[in-house]
Order: structure tokens, then C-alpha cells, then sequence
């Protein structure tokens, strides 16, 4: 009996030890883990980006090293300190499988002499693990961080800001590193292509495959794909993926503001949606590209071919633009041929529409949904975004079909590989900025179309820039309900709230203005620059399309910097980086009499 009471006694001792330390600890292991996590990510970034002794090289080994056996201490040192063991590593399962891996490679390694990741040799496999591994580190020490930025009132709009501008500075820092181009690059040139990367814009000041090395286009490669998604949205993915309880409620909220949905219970798990489906729509994707080009023997190799299947993609989907053979799709066997053009378009619509269309309307619950109740239909939204997204590309093929019937289109032989070409063009020039026809060789009043197209953009929750189809279609609905003197404006049995018209209608006024005054400034800084190319420029930039006529490329530092403002304002949204910079005050609680004012 002595035994059990000096048991319970010692077990009592250790709970209260746990809980009178447990903070203390936890805080102490979140600053080092986050300290480790920089000094170990910035060794691999110089590994890969500087050219560096074989003693450099040495060290930064036993960094990683250190750095490991620092996370397995600390994982199981959170687990002596959690009170509910068995919890804990439930919520951390996908943590606990990663050091249970680490744990059995020292075994193998040290005690049967098996070298399972080949550790010899640094640069292969067992490099791009612990890179792997790192990344999810760094990504959840971030997530980790929302229980910090909450104690200083953070809103999601100036985390959002926040998220972007530290995603182009290290996609700056590592574009400019010597391993990542072939000759070097200025500063400005490197700041403007991680910015064009980071918000999906796909412009370009330099040549994309002649400028990086493999390593830079892989760098611009993860922009993209962190850029597209948000790089808050990748964070909060794999936190929630390993460890469901890293999510705080102000997370939350935050995840529910970005997506734009109704119930916090759902912000979590549509994000996951979300990335998921991201990745399997990208892994379909590159599969098709891959398989094409494959059988047309464009590549040398298989991994050629697979990394610009997979580029690509990632491209097309994110509505990015950035290509890795200049002129964009004319040198790469794409013109003429239906199959790649098909995919193409397919994941730049997919990608444009927005994910919760894609949810709504590819959902195989929803569509056996529908399918059991005949009253359950499409979202109203959903309605609203293929609606207007639909009659943007039909109207503007048939018009750009007759403008360039005798121009551009003048070389494609046959009505069927015209019309073709032309719906291609349409579909692709509205946000990823991919072209297979010349723009410098249109008329203006095409010009003049593909401005129109790219202004609005794409939809809500999408990878696509402008001011969102969305906006476009209350404003129509609200200009026909003051013409006909009505005063509700509605839409599928249900009445759109003066707020949506009014915020609608202040998205499309600010980014008029912001396009007009980024024009102007533009023509202060580049005096010799042409207005249509002026207007085109600062069009493409702000709604993140990419098009371009080839100008920018020799404009100057400052008038390249008005299009890294305008790619990052865009991309962040008008409105977001308003509530970002502005405090709100409360409503005065009297109200004063109306004001009449004569108009029109």
C-alpha cells in the first residue's frame, strides 16, 4: 500500500509541477522554436542561393541537424507538460508522425549503419525532407503567432497586408541571391518580379527563363502557389492539417472574413476544401500537360517536361502568367493544338470563378443535394458568377472574333480554329494574362475590349484580380432599378441589401481612381511613354491580369515601381487596404435631415 501512496503522491507532485510551469515552458519553447526555425530556414536559403565553401556547407549540416533533435525534444517535452497525453497527440498527430520518422532514420542511420535517406549525399532526398519538414515548421510557427497578434487587435485586413508584403520581401531577398539568376539582377527587377509572382499578376520586367536558373523559377514557382492561395490561408492549412487545435477563434474569424462566408463553423473546414482541391485540380491539370506534350516529343527529358507541366498549372490556376518560354504560349507548340488550349482555359476559368462556385456547383453533396430536392438550387452567388462570367466570354469573343477577323485572327486557317483561338483569348487575357495571339498587333478597339474584360476580372474567392463579377453584376442590377424608378433591387426571389450595392459600387469607383492615378503618375515618371500603353500597364498591373505590351521592361526604376504599387494594391483589394490603413469610428447616434441635391 506504501508503494501505491508514494506513487499517487509522486504523480501528484508532477501534475502540479505541470501546471504551475506549463505556461512558462510553452512561451519559452515558442521562442526558440521560432529563433531555430529563422536561423535554419536562412541556412537553406544561403545553401541553395550563395555559392559556398564545402566547410559552409558542413556547418549548415549540423544546423539542421541541431535543429532537429531541437523540435524532437520539444515535442515530447509538450508532452510530458500536457495534462491529457493522449489528446495531445491526437491533435498532433501529423507532428508526432514526422518525429516518429526522424527518431527511426537516427536509429538506422546510427545503430544499423541503413541510410535510408541516402544522408551522404546532402542534396537528395533527404535534403528536400528536411526542407519539406522546415517549411511545415515555419508554417505552423505562424499559425501559432494568431494567439500573439491577438493580444494587439489585429484585423484580418491588416493581416492580410501584412502576409503579402513578408511574402515579397523573402521572395525578393531569394531572387536576388547569385545561385538564382544567370547573370545577376537589380534590385528593382527582383522586387518587381516577387511582387508579380506574389499577387498573381504574371508581368514581367525580365526574360523568365533566360534571367533565372532552375532554382529562381522554382522560388517564382512557390510564389505563385503561396500568393494565389494567401500565404495566411497555407499557414493556417497545415496547422489545422497537423494539430486541429492550433486554430484559434480569432483564426477563425479571420479565415471567415477572407473566404467571405456566413457561419464561423464552416471558415475551418472550407479551407481545407480549399487547398485540397486546389492541389487536385493542379495534379489533374499537370497529368494532361504532362501527357500532351509527352506524346508530341516537345521535351528532351521527363522531368523538363513534368516541371513545365507543373509550372504551368500552378500558372494557369493561380491565373498567374508567368511563362518559361518567352512570348508566352506561341513557342510552346500550344497554338493549333485543342488539348493543351483546353486545359489551359478549363484550369483558368476553374481558377477564376472562385472556390466557392467550384464548391457549390462540382461538390458531389451539393449536386446529390440538388439532385434529391428539386426546390435546392444553385447559390445565388454561384448563379451571379457563372452568369456574368459566361456572357464576359461569349460577348467578347463574338466581338473580338469580328475586330480581328482580318488582323490577328488573319493567320489561323479555318472558321472553327478561329472562333477557337478567339474564346481562348477571351477566357485567358480576363485574369491569367497568357496570350497565344500578339498584342502589340491588335487594333486599339480590341485593346480597348481586353481592358473592359480585364477591369472586371474575375470572382469572389478566386485567384482573379478587377473589381469581381460580382461587384459589376449589383451595379448593373442597381442602375436598372434607378432607371425604372424601383426601389429595392433583387435577384432570385431575394432582395440585394443597399450595403452590397453601396460596397460594390465604392470597389468600382476606387479602382477606376486608382487606375487613372496610377496612369497619371505613370506618364510623370515616363514622360515618353504612350497613353494606350500607359492605360493598358497600370490596367493589367491593379487587376493582377499580366498582359502586356512589352513596354515596361525599359521604363525606369520609378515608373516600375508605380506597377509594384499598383500589383500589390490590386491584389490586396481597394477596400481591404482601406479598412487596413483607416480606424473606424462609431456612428454618431443622432441623425441629421436629409439633404437634396440636384444631379444628372
Amino acid at each position: 500500500m506504501s508503494l501505491f501512496r508514494n506513487h499517487d503522491e509522486y504523480n501528484g507532485k508532477i501534475r502540479i509541477h505541470i501546471v504551475n510551469h506549463k505556461d512558462r515552458i510553452q512561451r519559452a519553447l515558442q521562442i526558440c522554436s521560432l529563433l531555430i526555425s529563422i536561423v535554419t530556414i536562412a541556412c537553406i536559403f544561403c545553401y541553395h542561393g550563395l555559392y559556398i565553401t564545402p566547410e559552409i556547407k558542413n556547418l549548415i549540416r549540423w544546423v539542421i541537424h541541431g535543429s532537429l533533435c531541437f523540435y524532437v525534444v520539444k515535442y515530447f517535452v509538450l508532452l510530458f507538460y500536457s495534462l491529457h497525453r493522449g489528446d495531445f497527440i491526437k491533435q498532433s498527430w501529423g507532428e508526432f508522425l514526422i518525429i516518429l520518422l526522424l527518431i527511426f532514420q537516427f536509429i538506422a542511420v546510427n545503430i544499423f549503419h541503413f541510410d535510408i535517406f541516402n544522408v551522404q549525399n546532402f542534396e537528395n532526398i533527404y535534403l528536400i525532407f528536411i526542407q519539406f519538414y522546415f517549411l511545415i515548421i515555419v508554417l505552423l510557427e505562424m499559425a501559432k503567432m494568431s494567439s500573439t497578434l491577438g493580444k494587439y487587435h489585429l484585423s484580418p485586413p491588416i493581416l492580410m497586408v501584412g502576409s503579402f508584403l513578408f511574402l515579397i520581401a523573402i521572395g525578393t531577398i531569394l531572387l536576388m541571391m547569385p545561385r538564382m539568376t544567370t547573370n545577376g539582377i537589380s534590385f528593382i527587377d527582383a522586387f518587381f518580379t516577387a511582387t508579380s509572382a506574389s499577387c498573381i499578376t504574371g508581368l514581367s520586367v525580365v526574360s523568365t527563363p533566360d534571367c533565372f536558373t532552375f532554382k529562381g523559377q522554382v522560388v517564382i514557382l512557390m510564389l505563385i502557389q503561396l500568393g494565389g492561395m494567401s500565404i495566411l490561408s497555407f499557414a493556417t492549412f497545415f496547422s489545422t492539417f497537423l494539430s486541429s487545435s492550433m486554430v484559434g477563434l480569432r483564426y477563425q474569424y479571420m479565415i471567415r472574413d477572407m473566404m467571405s462566408t456566413d457561419r464561423l463553423s464552416d471558415s475551418v473546414g472550407l479551407l481545407r476544401s480549399i487547398v485540397l482541391t486546389t492541389f487536385i485540380i493542379e495534379a489533374v491539370g499537370a497529368a494532361f500537360l504532362f501527357t500532351y506534350w509527352k506524346s508530341t516529343g516537345f521535351f528532351l527529358s521527363d522531368k523538363q517536361n513534368l516541371f513545365f507541366s507543373l509550372f504551368y498549372t500552378v500558372s494557369a490556376f493561380n491565373n498567374g502568367g508567368f511563362v518559361l518560354i518567352d512570348d508566352s504560349l506561341l513557342n510552346l507548340g500550344v497554338p493549333g493544338s485543342y488539348f493543351p488550349q483546353v486545359v489551359i482555359m478549363a484550369l483558368v476559368f476553374l481558377g477564376g470563378i472562385g472556390f466557392l462556385t467550384i464548391r457549390d456547383f462540382f461538390s458531389y453533396r451539393y449536386i446529390r443535394e440538388r439532385n434529391k430536392y428539386k426546390w435546392k438550387t444553385l447559390m445565388p452567388q454561384t448563379k451571379i458568377v457563372l452568369y456574368v462570367t459566361l456572357s464576359i466570354i461569349g460577348i467578347g469573343s463574338i466581338l473580338f472574333f469580328f475586330l480581328e477577323y482580318n488582323n490577328t485572327l488573319k493567320g489561323i486557317d479555318g472558321f472553327g480554329d478561329k472562333l477557337f483561338t478567339t474564346v481562348f483569348q477571351i477566357t485567358t487575357c480576363r485574369t491569367s494574362g497568357f496570350n497565344v495571339l500578339d498584342i502589340n498587333a491588335m487594333k486599339i478597339s480590341t485593346i480597348i475590349l481586353i481592358l473592359v474584360a480585364i477591369f472586371i476580372g474575375g470572382s469572389p474567392s478566386s485567384t482573379g484580380g478587377g473589381i469581381k463579377t460580382t461587384s459589376l453584376f449589383i451595379v448593373i442590377k442597381s442602375v436598372i432599378a434607378t432607371i425604372k424608378g424601383k426601389k429595392n433591387i433583387e435577384f432570385d426571389h431575394k432582395a440585394i441589401s443597399p450595403s452590397l450595392v453601396e460596397r460594390a459600387t465604392t470597389i468600382m469607383m476606387m479602382s477606376a481612381t486608382f487606375i487613372l492615378v496610377s496612369c497619371f503618375l505613370l506618364t510623370v515618371v515616363q514622360p515618353d511613354v504612350q497613353l494606350l500603353h500607359a492605360l493598358f500597364e497600370t490596367s493589367s498591373t491593379f487587376t493582377t491580369c499580366g498582359l502586356s505590351t512589352g513596354e515596361c521592361a525599359n521604363w525606369n526604376w520609378m515608373a516600375k515601381l508605380v506597377l509594384i504599387v499598383n500589383m500589390y494594391c490590386g491584389r490586396i483589394g481597394t477596400l481591404t487596404l482601406a479598412f487596413a490603413l483607416t480606424r473606424h469610428k462609431k456612428e454618431s447616434p443622432h441623425q441629421y435631415p436629409d439633404l437634396y441635391i440636384m444631379l444628372g
